[in-house]
């Protein structure tokens, strides 16, 4: 889950998005972003999901999961 707040925070990022922003569409508290992205929390994959819908994004891109198995 290192590599999970450099991802959150980079594909945030690139879509121009504040934490504030991202915390009204994926119904978290800004604090909570910003504990993800310090790595002070780990995400559920509830929360990965809620993000990644928020960002209009694949929950694999926020989680670097390889797919060419």
């Amino acid at each position: 889950m290192y590599k999970f707040k450099f991802k959150l925070e980079a594909v945030r990022k690139l879509k121009g998005m504040t934490q504030k922003r991202l915390a009204y569409l994926s119904n978290l508290s800004q604090s909570h972003i910003s504990e993800l992205e310090t790595a002070k929390q780990s995400p559920t994959l509830k929360t990965v999901e809620n993000l990644a819908d928020a960002l209009k994004t694949h929950p694999d891109k926020l989680l670097e999961v390889d797919t060419n198995h």
